[in-house]
């Protein structure tokens, strides 16, 4: 048994029936040429022999009573591998839309809380022959950073690697701890916390000042990075559908662009994802008067590794232009743009976060997010930012699983309270990958928002190849 770290546990206090905390992950293998077939029983095979290297999969969340301090993760009693993985109940073959649309509907459904949080759907065949495999992992399991370190533990460099080793000892579950218990080691773990609140305190107001003197510099200078969001139809009280869009970039056109230009991989992301929003928005009404914000996640798991895959991340708040008109114009805004996010990010420091979630009272987080998102306070006040935009680095090699190769990974984040649109990119071998969810209710047309990615990524293409030479 171990207790729940402050942000790990902070995704469950805040989960609300509208409010899902899962990510969720679509993973297309080609099984061509692999012998006898790849179904359920190929994939259950495979996690069963690896699930020793993934921890987390195997531990269930223990709330103590009364909700007296964190959670526990326990090892599951009653754990079995069979209750997580299923087939999907669609027949093949099945088209892309058809996996989009099976993937919003995973996505709008909790987790149950009384196993471990996690589930697998296997969706075979699709139209071409490939393999899906649907994951839907907690936050509190993992973020981001953490996630893409997971691929390692499941993944081969070839079809015919070798076995993975067995453990070294045999995987022994834990007994539930009495109430007694229980109550004990959380007054115990809450008293021991503590001792650590004036360093904590201290040091957040320290970021706090920093962080102003940062903003104040770069106001002063002609530039800030906006407090609050503008209103747009992006934007307002949630529902727990979600929809989904899938799709992708060859990721050396988008490393043309970043050289091309001067800018980072990331960058293009950002404007293209703006690119996107504004003409979502402007087929549908007019533009905001002012630019976007897009709440950007940072990896904070530099400097900490300890082997856990638990939640490390901060946010960085980035202005995404919606003018002018002129592409090259806009990515080059967004990279001035982000690099003063990053300095108000860096003054304020990662561990800032982390920290403050580790002294948070789990009823009052609780209450306060279900009221909030109850009463649809959403729809009262300014966005803090219009959308979730990640760029999380995958694997740079072609990969295999089961001997199957995998041929796409498209990723997707929650979808927050007050912002209708998530978007996920993850670079793999080839490709960079882009997961679009959304909430239905206030983002109706999710798939306009995915091709309007790419489409943006070929205008930039466009403008940064040169012109052909006129013959003599």
């Amino acid at each position: 048994m171990q207790r729940m770290g402050g942000m790990d546990a902070a995704f469950l206090y805040i989960e609300t029936p509208a409010m899902h905390m899962h990510a969720v992950g679509v993973l297309v293998l080609d099984p061509a040429g692999r012998p006898g077939g790849f179904g359920i029983d190929e994939v259950t095979r495979a996690l069963a022999e690896r699930i020793h290297l993934i921890p987390p999969l195997r531990r269930r969340a223990l709330p103590p009573p009364a909700g007296i301090d964190h959670p526990l993760w326990i090892e599951d009693p009653e754990f079995d591998l069979s209750a997580h993985i299923k087939d999907a109940p669609l027949e093949g073959p099945v088209p892309w839309d058809r996996l989009e649309q099976f993937v919003g509907d995973v996505s709008g459904r909790p987790l149950d809380r009384t196993r471990p949080l996690w589930e697998m759907w296997v969706v075979n065949p699709l139209e071409d022959g490939t393999v899906a495999l649907v994951t839907k992992i907690h936050h509190s399991l993992m973020d981001g950073g953490a996630g893409a370190s997971l691929l390692a533990s499941l993944f081969d460099l070839s079809p015919d690697a070798d076995p993975v080793e067995p453990p070294d000892e045999p995987w022994v579950p834990d007994v539930v701890p009495s109430t007694q218990r229980q109550v004990t080691s959380s007054v115990s773990s809450l008293v021991a916390r503590q001792k650590d609140v004036p360093g904590a305190v201290a040091r957040t107001f320290s970021g706090l000042a920093g962080t102003t003197r940062t903003w104040l510099s770069q106001r002063a200078a002609g530039g800030r990075t906006p407090l609050t969001a503008p209103r747009t139809l992006l934007n307002g009280a949630i529902t727990s559908r979600r929809s989904a869009s899938l799709t992708r970039v060859d990721l050396d056109t988008v490393r043309h662009i970043a050289h091309a230009f001067g800018v980072t991989i990331n960058d293009v992301v950002l404007a293209a994802s703006g690119t996107a929003l504004k003409r979502y928005i402007e087929a549908r009404g007019p533009l905001p008067a002012r630019n976007l914000i897009a709440a950007v996640p940072v990896s904070a798991h530099h400097g900490h590794d300890d082997g856990e895959l638990r939640n490390r991340v901060s946010n960085m708040m980035v202005e995404v232009p919606l003018r002018p008109d002129e592409p090259v114009e806009r990515l080059l805004a967004v990279h001035a743009n982000s690099l003063s996010s990053k300095a108000l990010q860096s003054a304020f420091g990662t561990d800032s976060l982390q920290e403050l979630t580790g002294f948070a009272s789990p009823s009052v987080m609780t209450a306060g997010a279900r009221l909030y998102s109850g009463l649809k306070l959403a729809r009262y006040h300014p966005p803090v930012f219009n959308l979730v935009i990640s760029n999380v680095p995958g694997p740079p090699l072609d990969l295999y699983c089961a001997g199957a190769k995998v041929t796409g990974i498209y990723p997707m984040g929650p979808v927050m309270e007050g912002t209708g649109v998530n978007m996920t990119v993850l670079s793999e071998a080839h490709h960079l990958n882009v997961g679009v969810i959304a909430c239905p209710d206030l983002v109706p047309d999710v798939a306009d928002i995915g091709t309007g990615f790419v489409a943006a990524v070929e205008e930039l293409k466009a403008l940064a190849d040169p012109p052909p030479t006129a013959g003599p």
